[in-house]
């Protein structure tokens, strides 16, 4: 996979506040990367950051293009975002509108914009509450139609920070479902921000941030093993993760296994 997102060496304070110093990552073309910290680590800066929100004069280069004034727009037209307050995103007076809004200072045609809401729609389903007010919903539906609205852009990059924490664990749960799937099915760049780290089960590679510095970097399955670096850091392990250390240590199993039905089979055996 070829390098999508590359950030070299960022320097970027707030108020007088170092929030990052000479930090470098990379997030590869079609990967699944979550991003876990505890609340104050720097995620949603650095979102910020890439989406251009708050400005920085280090090197960042996206799709190809550096980030700046000049590529700024190009830029966040293959990014799609969903914020942890959807009501910040809403800009109309109906969900079909709030989702179309994109679509339309894109210049689509009509034909197309209402094959696309369609689409995400019922992806989402979420027909039943096109014509509805987005301020009138609750919390979970106003954060699938944030997520329709950034999708329906048909984004080469999705960006969720700490999108998820007002939909309840199930809802949740089918929403990460899909998104893995989606990221099976096609060539999305998917970058979860997020507290949770039962979310980082879902995707593929893992970022660690800790006062605006990377302390874990790689594959899911490496950085979950690093048991001491998540208890020095305050972090819980994914409760598979912490199921296969404990029983790793009677011998039950080899290896991490963070598929339940996988874990079931192997003890059975």
């Amino acid at each position: 996979m070829s390098d999508l997102i590359v950030i070299k060496d960022l320097n970027f304070s707030y108020k007088n506040k170092q929030i990052f110093q000479k930090l470098n990552l990379t997030i590869k073309q079609g990967s699944f990367t979550t991003i876990i910290g505890p609340n104050g680590a720097g995620k949603s800066t650095l979102v910020k950051l890439l989406t251009g929100i708050l400005k920085t004069y280090s090197y960042v280069n996206i799709d190809g293009k550096i980030l700046c004034h000049d590529n700024i727009k190009e830029i966040r037209k293959i990014i799609g975002v969903v914020f942890e307050n959807p009501d910040d995103q809403f800009v109309a007076e109906t969900v079909m509108d709030d989702i179309a809004f994109s679509l339309e200072n894109m210049k689509l045609p009509k034909k197309e914009i209402r094959k696309r809401i369609k689409n995400v729609a019922n992806y989402l389903n979420i027909e039943n509450i096109l014509e509805r007010e987005p301020h009138s919903l609750s919390g979970g539906e106003k954060q699938l139609v944030a997520l329709a609205s950034a999708l329906v852009i048909e984004p080469k990059i999705l960006i969720l920070d700490e999108a998820l924490t007002m939909i309840d664990p199930i809802v949740k749960n089918w929403i990460l479902n899909l998104l893995k799937d989606l990221h099976n099915k096609t060539d999305i760049t998917i970058i979860n921000v997020t507290h949770d780290v039962e979310e980082s089960l879902y995707g593929d590679d893992i970022v660690v941030i800790h006062n605006g510095k990377i302390v874990l970097n790689g594959t899911k399955k490496d950085v979950l093993k690093e048991e001491k670096m998540f208890t020095k850091l305050g972090l819980q392990l994914p409760f598979m993760a912490d199921l296969s250390i404990k029983l790793s240590y009677y011998g039950l199993i080899d290896d991490l296994i963070l598929d339940m039905d996988e874990m079931v089979d192997k003890l059975w055996k």
